[in-house]
């Protein structure tokens, strides 16, 4: 398949090796630049679609390996069998396909498919997917944080606990210290006072025996009788003083133990553990989103796709944009805004909450602005400047400045390229690859206007306010007269269902437009404070709306269906 993409198919025919610029579709081969221009002049060809080799080359192998050839006879596939959901060669429908009721030529089944309810109906479900995905993500996220923050809490209740048990512990050890100290102080001083008395009578005793030695070797016969008498009454009181202490217990010995309480006494067995840790379930709060009556069929489906009748705004947020003349806003992925204003020569970037962020200043006239999310550069236009600068938004600093040699406004950002407004030199696109600069298509853009991306369309404005959608090789798709509603359109901006928005700052208003061009309706007016609204980004990743007035004021939408 690679040398086939690379090779010119109707010269390889000739037996000539040139390699392949573009890819016809319909041709299901690579043309040479010389090629190409024939096959874009026959009558035959003139309206096949092409795409570069290098942006074909990025479709995944498993689409290239598609062929619009029969493998079993060679034949180009123009019939489908809706029976048995195949492409076929008519010898296919001859040899196979003879009985099946459905048929249908190809061309019929696949005309417009892009723009397809099913085909938008899987890019919906893309967004359905990842926004589940992520809605999980962050329910677990949240799920491992808040484990965390129990733990930390059971953790302060357990040392809380622990606090808790040794301050009463310490009360009870107290309150029984003091019992004990009491105790002893009460025995002591009953046997201090016992021991008192039997010293006094020790030495009442002591000195009677002294006398009595005294009468024993100097006192007379007579002297010694008389005093016999009252030496037997003092020993008789200290006897009976000595039989009292005994009688009256005062001689027992004090001991003092400690007795533990019964619940103390089972306290190290029963008191095995302070608590339970506990792990309970809850039914998760995460909702997915999850569409009913869903049909995976690519090529046909009654799916409900929804259309402009189905929109609904609600104004979130007026926000205050810090400037005048405001030509371009953005939302950046984490819900900041962008604001460009052109007398001032700033750029405003404004917190979620209405807040000012900070401010930029290029010291260049200010147009249009587009975030490049991968590399996290803020592209700016200057109009007539001819300049395009590219500031890293992170280090708030200039990385580089490109010359496109023609007045530039609105502009868009897809896989390297930039797409841009070039006023009278048209729809271009310049490389970031090496600042080349191509022509897309030559038509007179109106100055100061947006233009806007969504898959592989494009969408700008003309001097007559009516909106084109082309491809990204500029090839027309549709254009719708709008010249009844609108009178100075200049902002424009798509939505995940390819429903395009129109603002316009001299009729106060906001027009919406069908994916198909066909249909459209005014969505918002004066009456909703609309004053000049000169410019509207819709966030895709949330579904908001963001409309700024010329001077002041902007508006925060949500958008549901």
């Amino acid at each position: 398949m690679s040398s086939k993409l690379t090779v010119c198919g109707v010269c390889e025919y000739r037996n000539i090796n040139k390699p392949s610029v573009v890819w016809c579709l319909e041709c299901d081969e690579g043309l040479c630049e010389e090629c190409k221009e024939h096959h874009a002049a026959s009558k035959v060809s003139r309206d096949h679609s092409c795409v570069s080799i290098s942006e074909y080359q990025k479709l995944p192998t498993n689409i290239l390996d598609i062929t619009q050839t029969c493998p079993k006879h060679n034949g180009k596939y123009q019939i489908f069998c809706k029976k048995h959901d195949s492409s076929c060669c008519r010898r296919c429908v001859i040899e196979t396909h003879d009985q099946c009721g459905e048929l249908n030529a190809i061309e019929d089944v696949i005309r417009n498919v892009k723009s397809s309810n099913a085909f938008l109906d899987m890019e919906q479900v893309f967004d359905e997917l990842l926004e589940n995905l992520q809605r999980i993500r962050k329910d677990r996220q949240d799920n491992l944080k808040s484990l965390k923050e129990n733990r930390t809490r059971i953790e302060l209740e357990i040392k809380k606990t622990r606090i808790l048990i040794n301050d009463h512990l310490d009360k009870l050890q107290e309150s029984l210290m003091k019992e004990l100290y009491a105790a002893e102080e009460k025995e002591n001083k009953k046997i201090s006072c016992l021991i008192s008395s039997v010293q006094e009578k020790e030495r009442e005793i002591t000195e009677c025996q002294t006398n009595f030695d005294k009468i024993k070797q100097h006192a007379s016969d007579l002297q010694t009788f008389v005093a016999m008498k009252h030496i037997q009454q003092d020993v008789k009181n200290n006897e009976q003083f000595i039989e009292s202490l005994l009688k009256e217990d005062n001689m027992n010995h004090v001991i003092i133990s400690f007795e533990k309480e019964n619940t103390l006494k089972t306290l190290p067995t029963a008191l095995h553990k302070m608590g339970t840790i506990i792990l309970d379930t809850n039914p998760s709060d995460t909702t997915l989103t999850k569409r009913k009556n869903k049909q995976a069929q690519i090529i046909v489906s009654n799916l409900h796709v929804p259309s402009i009748d189905d929109l609904k705004l609600t104004l979130r947020q007026t926000v205050e944009t810090n400037g005048t003349y405001i030509v371009d806003c953005f939302i950046l992925p984490d819900g900041r805004m962008i604001f460009s204003c052109f007398k001032s020569r700033k750029i405003y970037i404004i917190k979620t909450d209405g807040s000012l962020d900070f401010t930029l200043e290029t010291g260049l006239f200010i147009f249009h602005i587009h975030y490049i999310e991968d590399s996290q550069k803020l592209v700016v236009t200057s109009g007539t400047d001819t300049s395009i600068t590219i500031i890293d938004i992170k280090n708030k600093n200039t990385e580089k400045s490109i010359q496109v040699g023609s007045w530039i406004y609105g502009i868009v950002h897809k896989d390297g390229k930039l797409f841009y407004n070039g006023g009278t030199r048209g729809l271009c696109v310049v490389s970031l690859d090496d600042d080349s600069v191509t022509q897309l298509v030559n038509v007179d853009l109106p100055s100061n206007n947006s233009i806007a991306m969504w898959s592989d369309q494009l969408y700008y404005i003309n001097h007559n306010n009516s909106v084109t959608c082309c491809d990204l090789l500029g090839t027309l798709k549709w254009t719708i007269e709008l010249a009844a509603m609108l009178s100075c359109a200049q902002g424009i901006t798509v939505d995940n269902n390819g429903r395009v928005y129109v603002s316009d700052c001299s009729s106060h208003n906001v027009v919406v437009i069908s994916p198909d061009g066909n249909k459209h309706r005014q969505l918002l007016s004066e009456e909703d404070g609309l004053n000049g609204p000169q410019s509207l980004f819709f966030d895709r990743r949330n579904k908001k709306l963001l409309i700024s007035n010329k001077n002041r004021l902007a508006f925060l939408y949500d958008v549901s269906n």
